[in-house]
């Protein structure tokens, strides 16, 4: 007897899910408005254990299959200023290296990881906040080389099928700190890995992207100045 093979969906937190959706979104220069490339690919997921983290390699070991590409118009654009920061300034451990990104970026060049793909890394919570979990360093670089909006810079998003994370999954992104934390009070704190690790938990003192780019600003031009 032929046996039917069926796929077998993962229950956590009251959702039953079997994947996450990771997007590839890059700018798309039109006259007719604002639009942007994307490609959409799911990411099974193994186990109900896998993180973020764990999809986001997945994705990028599978990437070289054929992804089909969308252009997509832009309705709502996203403030770069208004997207969470998950580090303070004493997290953001160059400023030479964001001096560096920003002549890159002002040369028409994007800053993107050796396989290709864009460093920055997004998530957006059910109460539709957008979170930089990673690529600090270069969003800011982004933001001082001009850019506003969401849709100029390329970005991955991970979702879920919901096309957000719940506030569980989120906890990931403080690491083993994440046992002092919970899925409501995470936004009060962010994590610096640069310093030790009783000290890598901190509150949180910028609220959001455009708070810490005022934060390194002056800085930023001293370093300019001084080289």
């Amino acid at each position: 007897m032929k046996q039917t093979r069926t796929s077998k969906k993962l229950k956590r937190d009251g959702f039953e899910w079997n994947y996450r959706l990771v997007k590839l979104i890059h700018p798309y220069k039109s006259k007719d408005g604002n639009f942007t490339c994307v490609s959409s690919v799911k990411v099974h997921l193994k186990n109900k254990s896998d993180t973020i983290y764990d999809t986001v390699d997945q994705f990028e070991k599978e990437v070289g299959s054929k992804v089909k590409e969308t252009i997509k118009e832009v309705k709502e654009p996203v403030l770069l200023r208004e997207i969470i920061n998950l580090h303070n300034i004493n997290g953001i451990k160059s400023m030479n290296q964001i001096r560096t990104m920003v002549k890159e970026i002002k040369s028409g060049n994007d800053i993107l990881s050796p396989s290709g793909l864009p460093n920055i890394k997004l998530v957006k919570t059910v109460q539709s906040e957008w979170i930089l979990f990673d690529g600090h360093h270069s969003f800011l670089s982004y933001m001082i080389a001009g850019r506003t909006y969401l849709h100029e810079i390329p970005h991955l998003v991970i979702e879920d099928e919901n096309c957000h994370v719940n506030n569980k999954e989120i906890l990931i992104f403080f690491g083993t700190h994440s046992k002092k934390l919970n899925d409501s009070n995470w936004r009060k704190y962010v994590i610096n890995w640069q310093a030790p690790k009783e000290r890598q938990l901190c509150k949180r003192e910028q609220n959001n992207m455009g708070e810490l780019l005022d934060s390194i600003n002056v800085f930023y031009k001293f370093c300019a100045r001084a080289r």
